[in-house]
């Protein structure tokens, strides 16, 4: 935000305890105050007592409005309230991003090609999901990106938004660097074409360090800007690092023409999403809220039923398991169809007594629930608790008939015993001959471990890349030059890319993983080079001045 008026004096919350300055805007003061209920601090964006008019009250209302309609979105700043303070001054308590914008951290460094790439989808995310509710931004730009304590980019200030098809006030701001050619003219603009431009223009800073038609050295006023962005191709961002395929992204998202540009903030997600595929990076996922068809909310009724099956017959006179009728569904997160009971984990089986016999059907656990009634359940067929009946479980009901009643206990009680004592010396005969085969098996030998402990994380490596250290040049022989220079920070798959720079510009790029280079010398001017330092995952250094030395 914009230092150059001071700061309103805070105002007074009910609820709220004032902290400090987060930072004044042209529209309006951000400060921190630490919120009673629920304990926890929130940045307070309060509307000017300048601006206290009907036009500038509305906007900031609607900007309320609408950020609390996406500010469910994970890459959107939540909004916690609205209100109007005892002295009139409109204000909204917001999520507070403690860690710097991207407008902070570009002009402190540059970012790396695949930290851009994930930022890019998912603000476009964000940017889709406010279109398909209708919603242009209209001013994205690195600024009204913050970063959260989890290190998620949100975006946030919405205070210029508007509907897709309609108008912005006439008093509303409008941050040139990042404006496509259209809103310099009159008439109505698409809201999404002027989101997907700024949006591009947005990932082009955080990579080169500066808006893309700001030229260093030259002038930059606004009236300059408004003239190439209207007239002047998308500079190319030369960094060896950024492939072909993300400077024709960029470029297509800043085409002069809107009808040229991504159709939409996803279609641009997409492209980015396509490049990180690309360069063998993890795809970023495209964060946006889908509509719920009839269908889906349908797949949900019945979840909680319970199907009651036939009572299974089990006969006394059987070895082995009860039958149980073949299974064609699972029944909460059980065993597939066609799983034998015996396989089936489940509670002891229940004691001998009278099978309960409950009727065929279906019927809702949910309202059983509610009753707090137990629901009917047949020992012989429950298979939601997986309840195993064996043969030597007597039915209670064929026991208690007359005439059946101890026909032959003495041939059940000896074919028992002689059942008994078989399974008694199969199991013997089982463990001496698997001790037999354990004891002839070779020993298996251990191996030594090829893990290596890692070294402790550098706390003084920030993750940034350094320029390459002590780049000079040396007259050789054979009009030839040699140019040496040494890594300040040396890291395993570190390469250098070098090219020869002149007046005119400079070639392209050649790799080695030498800390020299010998070219030819230049008779007519001074002989110089450009050596930057690329590592491993395609991070490199600035390119920046440092990179470049002569003789």
């Amino acid at each position: 935000m914009s230092s150059k008026r001071p700061a309103a004096p805070p105002p007074r919350i009910p609820g709220f305890s004032y902290v400090s300055l987060l930072g004044s805007g042209g529209f309006s003061d951000v400060y921190l105050y630490e919120q009673d209920r629920p304990r926890r601090k929130v940045a307070v964006k309060v509307l000017l007592s300048g601006l206290k008019t009907e036009g500038a009250r509305r906007r900031f209302e609607s900007e309320a409005n609408l950020m609390a309609q996406l500010s469910s979105h994970p890459f959107i700043v939540t909004i916690f309230e609205a209100e109007v303070t005892e002295d009139g001054h409109s204000y909204l308590a917001m999520e507070y991003c403690s860690r710097p914008s991207l407008d902070v951290r570009y002009r402190r460094q540059r970012f790396s090609v695949d930290e851009v790439l994930a930022v890019g989808i998912q603000v476009a995310s964000a940017v889709e999901t406010a279109h398909r509710a209708g919603i242009a931004h209209r001013d994205i730009k690195p600024a009204n990106i913050l970063v959260t304590d989890y290190n998620r980019p949100a975006l946030t200030d919405f205070g210029i938004s508007g509907t897709l098809a309609g108008d912005v006030d006439e008093d509303a701001g409008m941050s040139i660097p990042w404006s496509p050619p259209e809103q310099f003219r009159d008439g109505n603009v698409d809201g999404v074409m002027v989101d997907v431009w700024a949006l591009g223009a947005t990932l082009y800073t955080l990579l080169a360090g500066r808006s893309p038609f700001v030229l260093p050295g030259a002038d930059n006023s606004q009236r300059e800007l408004i003239s190439r962005i209207t007239s002047m191709p998308v500079p190319r961002l030369g960094r060896a690092d950024v492939p072909e395929s993300l400077e024709l992204a960029l470029a297509t998202a800043m085409a002069k023409s809107p009808a040229s540009r991504y159709s939409s903030a996803h279609a641009f997600a997409l492209s980015l999403q396509r490049i990180q595929a690309e360069l063998n990076l993890s795809v970023t996922p495209f964060e946006v809220l889908e509509e719920r068809h009839q269908e889906d909310v349908d797949l949900d009724d019945g979840v909680e039923e319970t199907r009651v099956r036939n009572v299974a017959s089990i006969d006394p006179d059987r070895t082995g398991s009860a039958p149980f009728p073949a299974r064609t569904k699972p029944l909460d997160g059980g065993a597939a169809a066609g799983t034998p009971p015996e396989l089936v984990p489940g509670p002891a089986a229940p004691a001998p007594g009278p099978a309960r016999v409950a009727p065929q059907g279906t019927f809702s656990t949910a309202g059983a629930a509610a009753s707090r009634e137990p629901a009917a359940v047949t020992p012989a067929d429950d298979w939601a608790g997986a309840t195993v009946l064996r043969s030597n479980q007597p039915k209670a009901a064929e026991d208690d008939a007359p005439g059946q009643a101890g026909d032959q206990p003495a041939d059940h009680g000896k074919r028992n015993l002689w059942l008994a004592i078989s399974g008694g010396t199969l199991l013997v005969l089982a463990v001496i001959v698997g001790i037999v085969v354990a004891s002839a098996a070779p020993q298996t030998q251990a191996r030594p471990t090829e893990t290596v402990s890692k070294p402790p994380a550098d706390a003084v490596d920030d993750g940034s890349v350094p320029d390459v250290a002590k780049l000079a040049g040396s007259a050789g022989a054979q009009g030839k030059v040699r140019f040496t220079w040494t890594n300040p920070q040396p890291k395993p798959g570190d390469m250098y890319k070098w090219r020869i720079k002149t007046v005119k510009g400079g070639g392209s790029y050649l790799s080695t993983s030498a800390t020299r280079v010998d070219v030819t010398a230049n008779p007519a001017e001074p002989t110089c080079v450009q050596v930057i330092l690329v590592r491993s995952d395609g991070t490199a250094s600035p390119a920046g001045e440092d990179s470049i030395a002569c003789l």
